[in-house]
């Protein structure tokens, strides 16, 4: 498979997403357990992400990673669906944002605290370069999921 191709351009947005997302989460919870003063259980921060208004802002990022995960799973992936993508990477990493309760307000404050988040940034920035620009179509929304319907049908026939 070449690196051209719609499937190998959506797996090298998600390598680098994943890994943002893991030193994210593992920079939150030094954060966290600093200000709790003890160190807290998988379990306990898994509930804490879930239960505390204070990490609402993470959802945005969990959804597109969903959302990435399950366009992945197409057979047949458009410039549509990677311009959809890539318009929703860019809000959420590199596009200031003046919404203080933004995933993108919240993203920068981190990223400016924790220097380990540089590097997967910059690939992360660098994937997303390659992935088509278009205008969005007025039913983005509603093809994002469609790619959760379409995998999960497919889910369903393989199992």
């Amino acid at each position: 498979m070449s690196a051209t191709t719609p499937t190998a351009k959506i797996n090298a947005v998600r390598t680098p997403l994943l890994e943002l997302h893991r030193l994210l989460l593992l920079s939150l919870k030094k954060d966290h357990e600093t200000l709790a003063g003890r160190v807290l259980n998988p379990a306990e921060w898994f509930q804490t992400l879930l239960s505390s208004p204070e990490y609402q802002w993470v959802k945005p990022l969990n959804s597109l990673m969903a959302d990435v995960d399950a366009l992945s799973e197409l057979s047949k992936i458009g410039d549509r669906d990677m311009a959809i993508l890539r318009h929703h990477l860019e809000t959420l990493f590199f596009k200031d944002d003046e919404d203080v309760t933004s995933f993108n307000s919240h993203y920068r404050k981190a990223f400016s605290q924790h220097h380990e988040l540089v590097l997967s940034h910059g690939q992360l920035k660098e994937a997303v370069g390659v992935l088509p620009a278009e205008k969005l179509p007025l039913n983005s929304d509603e093809i994002r999921v469609g790619w959760h319907k379409i995998g999960a049908s497919k889910r369903k026939l393989l199992n």
